[in-house]
């Protein structure tokens, strides 16, 4: 089985690429970061723009190499050295264009292309794979978006790794790329006369997904049973092919009045099912979203800000004991806390806290139970919630923030997204409840330091942001007297 994925910039082929290849276990080829690595070494080499002639040598010679790695793009390696985010830079993107036009070049790779595709299992996605790559693949597909879509899918994509540019650059860079890979002489971007297009703009991750599927099960007459993703990344068998569905969105997601489109659905809230989310969970969440934001006439700003695939620390202030029920009830994903021990001791409600997705952390040590646990959550591509001030702030707006939350954000592939939250300290006065107005407000992702800065000073930097983000938050959002 080959599937062709082929369609412009930012209209969703490595997303939609990635999760089709691992819902039917097929391997998965990045076409497109082949091109960029060589981009970035052309870029590095000085070759661009006067002498992309010489760019063929080492696309032809350059060790490539590919990891898979669980929610999110491969990683990329020359030889030994990881180049994975370089060539996601803007530079790149800038120049890709003219270097995949150089004939050497684009030779060169499509014939390690080939090479992969004879192998057969696989999902390519490019720009000429139905037309010049694989012509006699078995399912073609052309993925279309319009141009401010696309656009903002970057934007977001952007965002998730830590870097801002704004809208108007990102359509401009976006329009510009599109002329030249639809205008350049050899193998332009088009579509194959046999493919099928399908215009990406509104859609949610699952529907196209599910419509690429569906057009597999047309080429073969078959009914094909998807299957699901280890935590691990390796990909299900047969017998285990009733596990839950991975959470699915990203860089496809349009902006913040869409985000109750996104993802597989509770019915009623709009709640995205999550790789390790719990019966209780699909049930409670079902109608509490709805009755917590009619009673504290709930403001929720932010939801762009989260990814909606892939590991994702929601770092909270704590002002509350109902904090966990406000931020349960505003992310459109189901968050897994890292909740008090105390609150086992009375078992009934251990049994309910942890039925929803929590799990226990005894206080004032080192729990090592604990911290792996949350790595568990980080690693099947699911939210972990952590309050990182410790215990509820009574008397000012934000607490210290204590160093050792920011370990889960160093690591590989996790988004830090900040988030604060108005109100639920006065729901209880004087043991009588009350119904103030409750606002919750998600910031942009946390910037990290990149792996080539020293791990203790990651850290440190990562803790300032963090504390910087929630500041701004706090200043942003304002509370009702």
């Amino acid at each position: 089985m080959i599937i062709a994925i082929d369609g412009p910039a930012g209209s969703g082929k490595s997303t939609i690429a990635r999760e089709v290849a691992k819902r039917l276990g097929l391997r998965y080829l990045d076409t497109g970061a082949m091109y960029r690595t060589v981009t970035l070494l052309a870029l590095e080499a000085e070759l661009v723009p006067e002498r992309i002639d010489e760019a063929g040598g080492l696309a032809a010679s350059a060790p490539l190499r590919f990891v898979e790695r669980q929610n999110d793009l491969s990683r990329v390696f020359v030889g030994d050295r990881e180049v994975t985010d370089e060539i996601r830079g803007r530079t790149v993107s800038q120049n890709v264009s003219a270097v995949s036009a150089d004939p050497v070049v684009r030779t060169v790779l499509t014939e390690k292309q080939r090479e992969e595709a004879a192998k057969g299992d696989v999902v390519l996605e490019g720009r000429d794979m139905g037309t010049v790559v694989v012509p006699d693949a078995d399912v073609k597909v052309f993925l279309t978006a319009s141009i401010e879509e696309r656009a903002h899918r970057r934007q977001l994509q952007l965002r998730a790794q830590g870097v801002s540019q704004p809208i108007e650059e990102l359509i401009a860079d976006i329009t510009a790329r599109d002329a030249y890979d639809s205008g350049r002489e050899l193998a332009p971007l088009r579509k194959a006369d046999d493919a099928t297009e399908i215009d990406t703009t509104g859609m949610t991750i699952e529907e196209v997904i599910n419509a690429v599927i569906a057009l597999t099960e047309q080429s073969t007459g078959e009914r094909v049973t998807p299957t699901a993703s280890l935590p691990g990344g390796a990909p299900s068998t047969a017998a285990s092919s009733t596990r839950s569905n991975r959470e699915l969105g990203g860089p496809l997601e349009a902006d913040s009045a869409a985000s109750n489109n996104w993802g597989s659905r509770y019915p009623l809230c709009g709640m995205i099912r999550g790789p390790l989310d719990r019966l209780l969970y699909r049930v409670a969440f079902s109608f509490i979203p709805g009755i917590m934001r009619a009673l504290f006439r709930m403001e929720v700003t932010g939801l762009e800000n989260i990814p909606a695939t892939g590991g994702v620390v929601l770092a909270c202030n704590h002002r509350s004991n109902l904090d966990p029920f406000f931020v349960g009830s505003s992310c459109p994903r189901l968050v897994h806390f890292m909740a008090k021990a105390e609150l086992w001791s009375f078992k009934p409600l251990g049994w309910v806290i942890e039925t929803l997705g929590s799990f226990p952390v005894n206080r004032g040590e080192v729990d090592r139970r604990a911290v792996r646990t949350a790595l568990e959550v980080l690693s099947a591509g699911a939210v972990l919630g952590l309050f990182p001030e410790g215990r509820r702030q009574r008397e000012k707006d934000l607490g210290d923030i204590r160093p050792g939350v920011t370990m889960f954000s160093l690591r590989d592939g996790i988004v830090t997204i900040p988030m604060v939250m108005r109100g639920t300290d006065r729901v209880v006065r004087n043991r009588l409840p009350r119904f103030p107005r409750v606002r919750v407000a998600f910031g942009p992702p946390v910037q990290v330091p990149g792996p080539d800065t020293p791990r203790p000073e990651r850290a440190a930097v990562a803790t300032e942001q963090l504390v910087a983000s929630f500041r701004e938050l706090l200043e942003a959002t304002p509370e009702d007297q």
